[in-house]
Protein backbone atom coordinates (compact mmCIF):
# COMPACT_ATOMS: atom_id res chain seq x y z
CA UNK A 1 0.00 0.00 0.00
CA UNK A 2 0.70 3.29 -0.63
CA UNK A 3 0.65 4.54 2.86
CA UNK A 4 3.62 1.07 3.79
CA UNK A 5 5.99 2.79 1.16
CA UNK A 6 5.44 6.16 2.15
CA UNK A 7 6.35 5.54 5.77
CA UNK A 8 9.39 3.50 4.61
CA UNK A 9 10.71 6.17 2.42
CA UNK A 10 9.81 8.87 5.63
CA UNK A 11 12.40 6.44 7.31
CA UNK A 12 14.66 6.15 4.89
CA UNK A 13 14.76 10.07 5.27
CA UNK A 14 15.79 9.64 8.92
CA UNK A 15 12.52 10.33 9.90
CA UNK A 16 11.21 9.04 13.30
CA UNK A 17 7.79 7.38 13.56
CA UNK A 18 5.48 7.54 16.76
CA UNK A 19 2.21 7.29 17.31
CA UNK A 20 -0.48 9.51 18.28
CA UNK A 21 -3.29 8.91 20.43
CA UNK A 22 -5.92 9.79 17.98
CA UNK A 23 -6.97 7.16 15.69
CA UNK A 24 -6.11 7.22 12.09
CA UNK A 25 -3.33 9.64 12.82
CA UNK A 26 0.31 8.85 12.61
CA UNK A 27 3.73 11.02 13.24
CA UNK A 28 6.89 11.23 11.38
CA UNK A 29 9.31 13.76 13.16
CA UNK A 30 12.88 14.60 12.08
CA UNK A 31 14.60 17.46 14.36
CA UNK A 32 17.29 19.65 12.92
CA UNK A 33 19.14 22.74 14.71
CA UNK A 34 16.32 23.20 16.78
CA UNK A 35 13.91 23.31 14.39
CA UNK A 36 11.30 20.12 14.09
CA UNK A 37 9.96 19.14 11.10
CA UNK A 38 6.98 16.76 11.42
CA UNK A 39 4.96 14.95 8.78
CA UNK A 40 1.44 13.82 9.84
CA UNK A 41 -0.23 10.76 8.21
CA UNK A 42 -3.99 11.50 8.66
CA UNK A 43 -6.97 9.05 7.17
CA UNK A 44 -10.37 9.73 6.89
CA UNK A 45 -11.60 8.04 4.12
CA UNK A 46 -14.79 9.58 4.10
CA UNK A 47 -13.59 13.22 4.34
CA UNK A 48 -15.54 14.40 7.17
CA UNK A 49 -14.22 12.04 10.33
CA UNK A 50 -12.86 15.33 11.22
CA UNK A 51 -14.12 18.32 11.79
CA UNK A 52 -12.26 21.37 11.09
CA UNK A 53 -12.24 22.68 14.37
CA UNK A 54 -11.14 19.09 15.81
CA UNK A 55 -8.61 19.20 13.36
CA UNK A 56 -6.81 21.81 14.17
CA UNK A 57 -7.14 20.85 17.77
CA UNK A 58 -5.07 17.77 16.75
CA UNK A 59 -2.15 19.42 14.90
CA UNK A 60 -1.74 22.22 17.14
CA UNK A 61 -1.40 19.78 20.25
CA UNK A 62 1.28 18.02 17.79
CA UNK A 63 2.90 21.20 17.52
CA UNK A 64 2.61 22.23 20.95
CA UNK A 65 4.71 19.01 21.96
CA UNK A 66 7.26 19.63 20.25
CA UNK A 67 7.83 23.62 21.08
CA UNK A 68 7.28 22.07 24.60
CA UNK A 69 10.55 20.06 24.31
CA UNK A 70 12.97 23.12 23.26
CA UNK A 71 12.28 23.62 19.93
CA UNK A 72 12.03 27.44 18.49
CA UNK A 73 10.28 26.33 15.49
CA UNK A 74 8.09 23.47 14.17
CA UNK A 75 7.24 22.89 10.22
CA UNK A 76 4.50 20.47 9.44
CA UNK A 77 2.94 18.86 6.50
CA UNK A 78 0.17 16.91 7.12
CA UNK A 79 -1.12 14.36 4.02
CA UNK A 80 -4.63 13.58 4.24
CA UNK A 81 -5.35 10.33 3.16
CA UNK A 82 -9.05 10.34 1.83
CA UNK A 83 -11.22 8.90 -1.35
CA UNK A 84 -13.49 11.93 -1.02
CA UNK A 85 -11.36 15.05 -1.87
CA UNK A 86 -13.99 17.53 -1.84
CA UNK A 87 -15.37 17.07 1.35
CA UNK A 88 -11.86 16.44 2.76
CA UNK A 89 -10.90 20.25 1.32
CA UNK A 90 -12.34 21.67 4.10
CA UNK A 91 -9.46 21.22 6.37
CA UNK A 92 -6.77 22.46 3.53
CA UNK A 93 -6.64 25.83 5.61
CA UNK A 94 -4.44 28.67 5.27
CA UNK A 95 -1.66 29.44 7.39
CA UNK A 96 1.96 28.45 8.21
CA UNK A 97 1.37 24.88 8.27
CA UNK A 98 0.96 23.08 4.77
CA UNK A 99 -2.22 20.40 4.01
CA UNK A 100 -2.19 17.91 1.42
CA UNK A 101 -4.50 15.59 -0.18
CA UNK A 102 -3.67 12.16 -1.56
CA UNK A 103 -6.51 10.52 -2.84
CA UNK A 104 -5.18 6.79 -3.05
CA UNK A 105 -8.52 5.41 -4.92
CA UNK A 106 -7.25 7.79 -8.56
CA UNK A 107 -3.74 7.61 -7.42
CA UNK A 108 -3.94 11.77 -6.97
CA UNK A 109 -1.84 14.04 -5.07
CA UNK A 110 -4.32 17.30 -4.74
CA UNK A 111 -2.39 20.42 -3.42
CA UNK A 112 -4.11 23.59 -3.63
CA UNK A 113 -2.55 26.89 -4.38
CA UNK A 114 -3.02 28.43 -0.75
CA UNK A 115 -0.26 25.48 0.13
CA UNK A 116 3.33 25.11 -0.62
CA UNK A 117 4.23 23.21 -3.49
CA UNK A 118 6.92 21.30 -1.85
CA UNK A 119 8.10 20.41 1.54
CA UNK A 120 11.64 19.18 1.92
CA UNK A 121 11.48 17.41 -1.42
CA UNK A 122 8.65 14.82 -0.37
CA UNK A 123 6.23 16.39 -3.46
CA UNK A 124 8.54 13.95 -6.28
CA UNK A 125 9.17 11.35 -3.83
CA UNK A 126 5.24 11.18 -3.56
CA UNK A 127 4.22 11.51 -6.88
CA UNK A 128 6.90 8.88 -7.82
CA UNK A 129 5.36 6.52 -5.26
CA UNK A 130 1.87 7.22 -6.90
CA UNK A 131 2.95 6.53 -10.33
CA UNK A 132 4.58 3.27 -9.22
CA UNK A 133 1.06 1.85 -7.74
CA UNK A 134 -0.13 2.33 -11.33
CA UNK A 135 2.15 -0.13 -12.82
CA UNK A 136 0.68 -3.63 -12.50
CA UNK A 137 2.38 -6.47 -10.27
CA UNK A 138 5.08 -7.77 -12.20
CA UNK A 139 5.27 -5.40 -15.10
CA UNK A 140 9.01 -4.84 -15.57
CA UNK A 141 9.22 -1.57 -17.66
CA UNK A 142 6.99 0.89 -16.05
CA UNK A 143 7.64 3.85 -18.20
CA UNK A 144 6.49 2.03 -20.81
CA UNK A 145 3.26 0.74 -19.45
CA UNK A 146 2.44 4.31 -18.18
CA UNK A 147 3.30 5.78 -21.36
CA UNK A 148 0.76 2.62 -23.19
CA UNK A 149 -1.64 4.76 -20.50
CA UNK A 150 -1.42 8.00 -20.92
CA UNK A 151 -4.82 8.25 -23.29
CA UNK A 152 -6.65 6.11 -20.02
CA UNK A 153 -8.11 7.44 -16.95
CA UNK A 154 -4.61 6.50 -15.25
CA UNK A 155 -2.68 8.49 -17.29
CA UNK A 156 0.08 9.49 -15.32
CA UNK A 157 -0.37 13.65 -16.19
CA UNK A 158 -3.55 12.92 -13.69
CA UNK A 159 -1.01 12.07 -10.74
CA UNK A 160 1.73 14.29 -11.51
CA UNK A 161 -0.28 17.67 -11.85
CA UNK A 162 -1.59 19.06 -8.66
CA UNK A 163 -5.05 20.15 -8.42
CA UNK A 164 -5.49 24.19 -8.45
CA UNK A 165 -8.49 25.71 -7.56
CA UNK A 166 -8.50 29.47 -7.14
CA UNK A 167 -10.75 31.05 -5.04
CA UNK A 168 -11.31 34.54 -4.71
CA UNK A 169 -8.84 35.41 -1.57
CA UNK A 170 -11.86 37.06 1.01
CA UNK A 171 -9.69 39.77 2.79
CA UNK A 172 -8.94 41.52 -0.52
CA UNK A 173 -12.27 41.05 -1.86
CA UNK A 174 -13.43 42.60 1.05
CA UNK A 175 -11.29 45.78 1.07
CA UNK A 176 -11.93 46.13 -2.76
CA UNK A 177 -15.73 46.08 -1.67
CA UNK A 178 -14.91 49.00 0.71
CA UNK A 179 -13.60 50.76 -1.57
CA UNK A 180 -16.54 50.89 -3.75
CA UNK A 181 -18.67 51.51 -1.56
CA UNK A 182 -17.02 54.41 -0.03
CA UNK A 183 -17.12 55.80 -3.41
CA UNK A 184 -20.36 55.01 -4.34
CA UNK A 185 -21.42 56.76 -0.81
CA UNK A 186 -19.42 59.72 -1.60
CA UNK A 187 -20.85 60.25 -5.44
CA UNK A 188 -24.24 59.05 -5.22
CA UNK A 189 -25.82 59.60 -2.04
CA UNK A 190 -26.30 62.69 0.80
CA UNK A 191 -25.79 60.23 3.33
CA UNK A 192 -22.77 61.78 4.70
CA UNK A 193 -23.34 64.95 2.88
CA UNK A 194 -21.89 64.31 -0.60
CA UNK A 195 -18.84 64.78 -2.32
CA UNK A 196 -17.29 67.99 -1.34
CA UNK A 197 -18.34 67.17 2.44
CA UNK A 198 -16.34 64.20 2.51
CA UNK A 199 -13.62 64.85 1.01
CA UNK A 200 -13.73 67.41 3.48
CA UNK A 201 -13.94 65.46 6.29
CA UNK A 202 -11.86 62.21 5.26
CA UNK A 203 -8.56 63.78 2.92
CA UNK A 204 -5.77 63.92 3.57
CA UNK A 205 -3.88 67.38 4.90
CA UNK A 206 -1.02 67.99 6.51
CA UNK A 207 -3.06 71.31 7.89
CA UNK A 208 -5.49 70.04 9.46
CA UNK A 209 -3.75 66.88 10.75
CA UNK A 210 -1.06 69.08 12.32
CA UNK A 211 -3.30 71.86 13.29
CA UNK A 212 -6.49 70.08 14.38
CA UNK A 213 -4.59 66.88 15.53
CA UNK A 214 -7.07 64.58 12.59
CA UNK A 215 -4.80 61.96 12.66
CA UNK A 216 -8.20 59.81 11.52
CA UNK A 217 -7.38 60.90 7.86
CA UNK A 218 -4.46 58.87 7.29
CA UNK A 219 -6.98 56.14 7.30
CA UNK A 220 -9.95 57.63 5.61
CA UNK A 221 -8.49 59.13 2.57
CA UNK A 222 -7.45 55.42 1.52
CA UNK A 223 -10.72 54.75 0.97
CA UNK A 224 -11.70 57.63 -1.28
CA UNK A 225 -11.48 58.21 -5.15
CA UNK A 226 -12.10 60.99 -7.26
CA UNK A 227 -13.96 59.61 -10.02
CA UNK A 228 -14.84 56.14 -11.31
CA UNK A 229 -11.01 56.32 -13.63
CA UNK A 230 -9.37 56.41 -10.57
CA UNK A 231 -11.35 53.83 -8.28
CA UNK A 232 -11.14 51.60 -11.19
CA UNK A 233 -7.56 51.69 -12.19
CA UNK A 234 -6.86 51.11 -8.45
CA UNK A 235 -9.16 48.52 -7.62
CA UNK A 236 -7.84 45.89 -11.15
CA UNK A 237 -4.10 46.62 -9.47
CA UNK A 238 -5.75 45.39 -5.88
CA UNK A 239 -7.56 42.72 -7.41
CA UNK A 240 -4.98 40.78 -9.01
CA UNK A 241 -1.80 41.59 -7.44
CA UNK A 242 -3.48 41.82 -3.73
CA UNK A 243 -5.21 38.40 -4.92
CA UNK A 244 -1.67 36.85 -5.19
CA UNK A 245 -0.19 38.25 -2.06
CA UNK A 246 -2.79 37.83 0.19
CA UNK A 247 -2.27 33.57 -0.82
CA UNK A 248 1.19 34.12 -0.65
CA UNK A 249 1.58 35.52 2.57
CA UNK A 250 -1.75 34.98 4.23
CA UNK A 251 -4.59 37.04 5.55
CA UNK A 252 -2.84 38.61 8.78
CA UNK A 253 0.48 39.56 6.95
CA UNK A 254 -1.64 41.17 3.73
CA UNK A 255 -3.94 43.24 6.36
CA UNK A 256 -0.53 44.28 7.73
CA UNK A 257 1.37 45.02 4.58
CA UNK A 258 -1.58 47.05 3.20
CA UNK A 259 -2.77 48.78 6.18
CA UNK A 260 1.09 49.26 7.36
CA UNK A 261 1.94 50.85 3.68
CA UNK A 262 -1.23 52.66 3.46
CA UNK A 263 -0.34 54.73 6.53
CA UNK A 264 3.01 55.08 5.78
CA UNK A 265 2.41 56.37 2.47
CA UNK A 266 0.16 58.62 3.82
CA UNK A 267 2.91 60.20 6.51
CA UNK A 268 5.41 60.49 3.88
CA UNK A 269 2.61 62.62 1.99
CA UNK A 270 2.32 64.86 5.11
CA UNK A 271 5.67 64.84 6.08
CA UNK A 272 6.90 65.71 1.80
CA UNK A 273 3.74 68.55 1.29
CA UNK A 274 4.47 69.95 5.11
CA UNK A 275 8.30 70.94 4.28
CA UNK A 276 7.01 72.15 0.74
CA UNK A 277 4.84 74.05 1.85
CA UNK A 278 1.69 72.60 -0.49
CA UNK A 279 -1.45 72.75 0.55
CA UNK A 280 -2.80 70.44 -0.87
CA UNK A 281 -6.00 67.62 -0.49
CA UNK A 282 -4.41 63.60 -1.29
CA UNK A 283 -6.85 60.93 -1.75
CA UNK A 284 -7.09 57.03 -3.35
CA UNK A 285 -5.47 53.91 -2.03
CA UNK A 286 -2.44 54.25 -4.27
CA UNK A 287 -0.19 54.86 -1.58
CA UNK A 288 -1.47 51.42 -0.19
CA UNK A 289 -1.21 49.18 -3.41
CA UNK A 290 2.16 50.15 -3.58
CA UNK A 291 3.05 48.88 -0.49
CA UNK A 292 1.42 45.70 -2.01
CA UNK A 293 3.08 45.97 -5.08
CA UNK A 294 6.51 46.33 -3.66
CA UNK A 295 5.85 43.37 -1.15
CA UNK A 296 4.83 41.14 -4.14
CA UNK A 297 8.16 41.88 -5.77
CA UNK A 298 9.79 41.21 -2.37
CA UNK A 299 8.44 37.42 -2.58
CA UNK A 300 8.91 36.72 -6.07
CA UNK A 301 12.41 37.56 -5.67
CA UNK A 302 12.65 35.21 -2.52
CA UNK A 303 10.75 32.61 -4.09
CA UNK A 304 13.50 32.66 -7.07
CA UNK A 305 11.50 34.66 -9.52
CA UNK A 306 8.47 33.33 -10.28
CA UNK A 307 5.18 32.51 -7.99
CA UNK A 308 1.98 30.87 -8.99
CA UNK A 309 1.46 33.40 -12.71
CA UNK A 310 3.31 36.40 -12.00
CA UNK A 311 7.43 36.67 -12.11
CA UNK A 312 9.40 39.29 -10.61
CA UNK A 313 10.50 40.72 -14.30
CA UNK A 314 6.57 41.23 -14.59
CA UNK A 315 6.53 42.63 -11.00
CA UNK A 316 9.59 44.61 -11.69
CA UNK A 317 8.54 46.34 -14.69
CA UNK A 318 4.73 47.12 -13.21
CA UNK A 319 6.63 48.61 -10.07
CA UNK A 320 8.56 51.05 -12.32
CA UNK A 321 5.81 51.90 -14.54
CA UNK A 322 3.71 52.23 -11.67
CA UNK A 323 5.99 54.87 -9.58
CA UNK A 324 6.85 56.76 -12.69
CA UNK A 325 3.43 57.27 -13.70
CA UNK A 326 3.62 59.06 -10.38
CA UNK A 327 6.31 61.48 -10.98
CA UNK A 328 5.27 62.40 -14.27
CA UNK A 329 1.73 63.21 -13.63
CA UNK A 330 2.10 66.54 -11.34
CA UNK A 331 -1.61 65.97 -9.96
CA UNK A 332 -0.43 62.57 -8.30
CA UNK A 333 0.90 62.39 -4.84
CA UNK A 334 4.28 61.02 -5.60
CA UNK A 335 5.66 60.87 -2.30
CA UNK A 336 2.57 58.65 -1.06
CA UNK A 337 3.55 56.54 -4.08
CA UNK A 338 7.28 55.79 -3.11
CA UNK A 339 6.71 56.55 1.16
CA UNK A 340 3.99 52.85 0.36
CA UNK A 341 6.28 51.17 -2.16
CA UNK A 342 9.46 51.57 -0.15
CA UNK A 343 6.57 50.23 3.14
CA UNK A 344 5.31 47.23 1.19
CA UNK A 345 9.31 46.18 0.65
CA UNK A 346 10.05 46.66 4.23
CA UNK A 347 7.03 44.77 5.98
CA UNK A 348 7.65 42.40 3.97
CA UNK A 349 11.21 41.78 4.75
CA UNK A 350 9.89 41.75 8.46
CA UNK A 351 7.11 39.48 8.27
CA UNK A 352 7.35 37.28 5.21
CA UNK A 353 8.76 33.81 5.44
CA UNK A 354 9.32 31.37 2.53
CA UNK A 355 8.04 28.25 3.16
CA UNK A 356 11.13 26.21 3.62
CA UNK A 357 11.64 23.34 0.80
CA UNK A 358 14.90 22.04 1.50
CA UNK A 359 16.15 19.04 2.02
CA UNK A 360 17.22 17.35 5.15
CA UNK A 361 21.12 16.47 5.05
Amino acid sequence: MIEDRLSSSLIDMSFRRINSNAEGIYLFYQLKNGEAYIVSIIHTPEGGEFSPIQYEHILGQMKDSFLRGGNHEVHLLSLIFTSNPEKAKQLCQEGEDNHWIINPATNQLIIYETQASDFLGLRDIIEKLLMEELVPNGQRDGQEYLSNQAESEWSPLKVREAVKKRWLSPVNTILIGVNVLAFLLMQYTNLFGGTKEMMAKGALSWVLIKEYKEYYRILTSMFMHSGWRHLVNNMLVLFFVGDNLERAAGKTRYLIIFFGAGVIAGISSVSYNMVMDHVVYSIGASGAILGVVGAMLYILIVNKGRLENISSHQMFLFAIFSLYGGISNASIDQAAHIGGFAAGLLLAMLIYRKPKQESLA
